[in-house]
C-alpha cells in the first residue's frame, strides 16, 4: 500500500487544564496539562479547522476532494453523520463520498487505510482524512486526569505530495480495554495496567514487528518514530522495548502538553514531525485502539520543505494556550451545570429552512449584486439587494477575516448560552462585506474597534439533542 500525502493540518484548543488541578480535587498527584474544548467546540468544529488547514497547505481545491474520511469516538450523534457540516462548510461537492468511522482511537487510521485503498483502486484522486476527538471520562476517574481534545486532517491523493505512506501492517484480536455503550455518558476502563500490558503493548509490539519483517527494515532505518499517546508512561515504555531510541521519539511525543487526545492523537504526533522533518527521513507510526494497531512507514517527501510556510505548525498551537480551572473545565464540558431549562429556538436545527440555508451560513456564501457590487447574504434570503435593489447576482465566498467595525457585550443571557458574557461583534471583512455575529474566547476588556478577527465554526445552540452549528467571530491564533 502507498500513497501521497498532500497537505496536512491540525486544531488544538486553546484551553488547558493542568493534571494537577483535576488530581487535588481528588487527593492524588499528577504532572502536565491536557488540551479542553471550549464550551461551544466538539469533534466537529475542531474537525472543520483541522480540515481547512490541510486544504490549504495542499493547495487542493475543497471542490476537487473525491471523499472525506472522519474518525471519531466522539461524534455529538450516534445516528447522523458528522461529515455534512465539515463538508458545507469547506464548499465540497454534493457527489462525494462521506464516510464516518469510530469506536476506537485508532478509527483516523482505519481512515487513512480507507482513503489510501480508494486512491490506489482509482475510485478517488483525492480525499480528505480527519480524526478528532473530544471524550469525556467521569470525574475522579483515571482517564479524566489524561483526557484531552485536538483535531488533525491529512489530504491524500494522487501525485507529488510533501510526503508518502509506504507500508501499512495491522495487527489485531479479540482484546478489550475502554468502552462507552450508548447508555454511558463516558469512557470507561475495566483496569488500567491490564490494558497498558495486554492491550496496548503487546499490539504496539506486534505491529511494529510485523511491520519491520514485512517492509525488511529495523527500527534504525527511521528517523522519527510516533506512538499512539493515551498516557505518558506506556508509549515510552513500548518505544524502548522496541529499540526507539528517545531521539526518534521526541518530536512527535505531545502527551504531556495535550493529553491523550484519541482519534487525533497519531495524526498530531505525525504533523508535528512533519513539520520538522527533512527530505527522504522515514517516519514510523503505530496506532493502538481496541485490540487493534497499526503500524506504518511514512516517508518524507523532496518538496516537504518547500511548503511548509503554508502550514501552521503544531508548536504554534501548542504555545497559544491559556490555563482554566478544573470547576471552569467541569462547566464547559457540562458535567456540571445550571439546573435551569433552555430557551426553545425559533427554527429546530432539523427544520427544513435551516437544512436548506446551512451550506451557505457554514461555507459563508453571498450574492454580489451586479448593479452596486454589493455582498446581500445570506443569498436564500436577499433576492433583492437591500442597496440598489438590483436582482441580478453572482455567487461568491465571503471572507472570514476582517476588523470590527461596532460590537456589544451581553452580560445578561437565557438559559443555554454557556459562554458569558457574550460579544456581538460586526466586522468589515477584507473583501468589503460586513458581516455580524457572536464572538468566542474573548474577554471584554480585549474586544476593542479595530481589533482583527476571523470567522470560524463553532456551536450555537443545541435542541433535542441536536447541534446547530454556525460562524462566530475569534481573535486570529
Amino acid at each position: 500500500m502507498s500513497g501521497a500525502i498532500l497537505g496536512y493540518g491540525v486544531y488544538i484548543p486553546r484551553y488547558r487544564v493542568k493534571r494537577e488541578d483535576i488530581a487535588r480535587a481528588w487527593d492524588s498527584s499528577a504532572r502536565g496539562e491536557n488540551c479542553a474544548a471550549h464550551v461551544n467546540e466538539d469533534s466537529i468544529t475542531m474537525a472543520i479547522e483541522a480540515a481547512q488547514n490541510a486544504v490549504t497547505h495542499s493547495g487542493v481545491n475543497p471542490s476537487a476532494l473525491d471523499a472525506i474520511y472522519l474518525g471519531t469516538e466522539s461524534a455529538p450523534n450516534i445516528e447522523q453523520s458528522a461529515v455534512g457540516a465539515i463538508a458545507a462548510t469547506l464548499g465540497a461537492r454534493p457527489d462525494i463520498d462521506m464516510v464516518d468511522l469510530g469506536a476506537s482511537p485508532r478509527s483516523s487510521i482505519a481512515a487513512l487505510k480507507s482513503c489510501l485503498d480508494a486512491v490506489a483502486a482509482g475510485r478517488i484522486k483525492s480525499g480528505l482524512v480527519i480524526g478528532s476527538d473530544c471524550r469525556s471520562a467521569s470525574p475522579g476517574s483515571d482517564l479524566e486526569l489524561t483526557f484531552g481534545a485536538a483535531a488533525a486532517a491529512l489530504v491524500v491523493g494522487r501525485g507529488d505530495g510533501i510526503a508518502t505512506v509506504e507500508e501499512i501492517y495491522t495487527y489485531s484480536t479479540e482484546f478489550r480495554d475502554t468502552w462507552r455503550s450508548s447508555k454511558d455518558n463516558y469512557v470507561k476502563i475495566f483496569e488500567p495496567r491490564y490494558s497498558r500490558e495486554f492491550g496496548y503493548s503487546r499490539h504496539v509490539a506486534e505491529a511494529a514487528k510485523g511491520l519491520l519483517s514485512k517492509a525488511g527494515l529495523s527500527v534504525n532505518s527511521f528517523q522519527h518514530a510516533v506512538l499512539q499517546q493515551p498516557d505518558d508512561r506506556t508509549p515510552r515504555a513500548t518505544a524502548r522495548s522496541l529499540g526507539l531510541s528517545p531521539k526518534q521519539t521526541e518530536t512527535g511525543f505531545l502527551f504531556p502538553g495535550v493529553g491523550d487526545t484519541g482519534s487525533s492523537s497519531l495524526l498530531l504526533g505525525l504533523a508535528a514531525v512533519l513539520d520538522k522533518a527533512r527530505p527522504g527521513e522515514k517516519i514510523l507510526g503505530i496506532s493502538y485502539g481496541s485490540g487493534a494497531s497499526d503500524a506504518l512507514i511514512v516517508a518524507a517527501g523532496p518538496g516537504i520543505e518547500n511548503r511548509r510556510s503554508r502550514a501552521k505548525a503544531v508548536d504554534r498551537y501548542c504555545a497559544n494556550k491559556e490555563y482554566i480551572d478544573y470547576t471552569t473545565y467541569l462547566k464547559r464540558r457540562g458535567i456540571v451545570k445550571e439546573d435551569a431549562a433552555p430557551s426553545r429556538m425559533g427554527l429546530p436545527p432539523m427544520s427544513p429552512l435551516v437544512t436548506r440555508e446551512m451550506r451557505e451560513l457554514l461555507q459563508l456564501i453571498g450574492a454580489k449584486c451586479h448593479g452596486c457590487g454589493y455582498i446581500n447574504y445570506p443569498p436564500s434570503e436577499r433576492r433583492i439587494c437591500i442597496r440598489c435593489g438590483g436582482t441580478k447576482f453572482d455567487q461568491v465566498s465571503l471572507a472570514r477575516r476582517g476588523k470590527i467595525h461596532t460590537y456589544c457585550i451581553s452580560y445578561y443571557l437565557p438559559a443555554g448560552f454557556d459562554e458569558s458574557p457574550l460579544p456581538v461583534i460586526v466586522a468589515d471583512m477584507e473583501d468589503g462585506s460586513r458581516y455580524r455575529a457572536l464572538g468566542t474566547e474573548m474577554k471584554p476588556a480585549d474586544v476593542k474597534i479595530n481589533e482583527t478577527v476571523e470567522l470560524v465554526v463553532r456551536r450555537l445552540a443545541t435542541e433535542d439533542n441536536t447541534n446547530l452549528y454556525g460562524n462566530v467571530f475569534r481573535f486570529p491564533r
